[in-house]
């Protein structure tokens, strides 16, 4: 053995070791999970739970692929239409050109009410008023429609909208936006680049160092951005704001509307069924709050947040003060049911460090914001529901 490693060479060695350190990791993890899995006493459990998410993962994977099924089968029906719409779409008479047109104004001009349009053996005429910063563009895109042969520009061009009344009130072009750059993207658009980034994570082979690197980042990243279908900015977390991470929870209490919302709105007794917070003081404005909470490990982390809105006995909203380090904002309304009982709803959306993938590994190591909500509201309504009375209101 030990001629065998003195015939190594360097780089066999570390490669050697390497393999080692492999196959080291891996039966730490088998026997690891073997260890979880038929723990004597939560076993059982254990196995049963890794059933049924198995059990789950195999629906969510038979609807997925059949989305994607009727995803592809339309956008390629689309795609034929539209192939259709640009050569055969020439012959179409005038009261089609018309559609086509305003169709096409409603992408290019805030105010498309304020434009006329007239068409005559596929001449088309525009009058009425546009802003200067649209004239042209929306001039070219009429052009472009099939079927026009001429397009003539009869309209008042005003550099600014208060010269015209016709242009006043709120405008808004719906410009269309590429797949790619939209917050959500379609199974279609998913499934494709997802191959896109099995192919980059592939793809360096003989390359040099560096540039394998970045072909694999950029692989992983297009691949994170397939998984969760979020948008790049809130994945990361970077200029995402306080809206990388969005929470929705909801519970009802045997209690009237008056006393939860004493408990809600009197930040001061938060401690009282809250074991993670330790401190909320009132600043002299009243609308923000300073508050201390216990943090990993017991770290106590200290934020400022400010009241955003509020309407007595219904709904209150918050976000934290600029510059904090986790940025979060949240919403919490209160609903009175049939039975005399109250509807809390509290929405949450923050930006922990990392964006949502900080969000997914908090998640792994067992701090999960969104549990930790549900065990709030629970403690709410075991406090609420044992006073039963209004406890006077308060401010935050």
């Amino acid at each position: 053995m030990r001629a065998k490693n003195a015939d190594m060479t360097a780089g066999e060695r570390q490669t050697h070791l390497a393999e080692e350190a492999v196959a080291a990791g891996l039966g730490f993890c088998a026997g690891a999970a073997i260890a979880y899995l038929f723990d004597p006493a939560r076993g059982r459990s254990r196995r049963a739970k890794g059933r049924d998410k198995a059990a789950h993962a195999r629906h969510e994977l038979r609807d997925g692929l059949g989305v994607l099924s009727r995803d592809l089968t339309n956008r390629s029906r689309g795609s034929a239409a539209a192939v259709r719409y640009r050569v055969a779409g020439r012959s179409a008479d005038d009261r089609i050109l018309y559609e086509r047109v305003r169709a096409e104004l409603g992408r290019h001009v805030s105010h498309p009410h304020a434009v006329e349009v007239h068409v005559q053996d596929r001449h088309v005429t525009l009058t009425g008023a546009v802003l200067a910063a649209e004239e042209e563009r929306a001039r070219r895109a009429i052009r472009r429609i099939p079927g026009v042969k001429h397009v003539e520009g009869g309209w008042v061009v005003h550099d600014d909208a208060a010269e015209s009344p016709r242009l006043q009130g709120p405008g808004r072009r719906r410009e269309p936006v590429p797949e790619l750059l939209q917050q959500q993207w379609s199974p279609t658009a998913r499934f494709l680049a997802g191959a896109a980034a099995a192919g980059l994570l592939a793809l360096p082979g003989g390359l040099p160092r560096p540039v394998a690197w970045a072909i694999r980042a950029a692989g992983a990243l297009l691949a994170a951005r397939v998984a969760t279908n979020l948008p790049v900015r809130r994945l990361t977390g970077l200029n995402a704001g306080r809206h990388a991470v969005d929470i929705t929870e909801g519970i009802s209490i045997d209690a009237p509307v008056a006393t939860v919302w004493a408990l809600v709105s009197d930040y001061s007794v938060f401690p009282r069924f809250m074991p993670d917070v330790l401190e909320v003081r009132r600043s002299a404005d009243g609308r923000t709050s300073h508050w201390t909470i216990s943090g990993p490990a017991g770290t106590p982390i200290r934020f400022d947040a400010t009241e955003t809105g509020r309407e007595e006995g219904r709904e209150i909203a918050w976000q934290s003060a600029e510059g904090e380090l986790i940025a979060h904002t949240g919403a919490l309304r209160l609903a009175e049911q049939d039975d005399g009982g109250t509807r809390v709803q509290v929405r949450l959306a923050y930006n922990p460090v990392a964006g949502a993938a900080g969000h997914a590994v908090a998640r792994l190591l067992g701090a999960n914001p969104a549990r930790k909500l549900r065990q709030d509201l629970m403690r709410l309504r075991s406090y609420a529901e044992s006073r039963r009375q209004p406890v006077g209101s308060g401010g935050v």
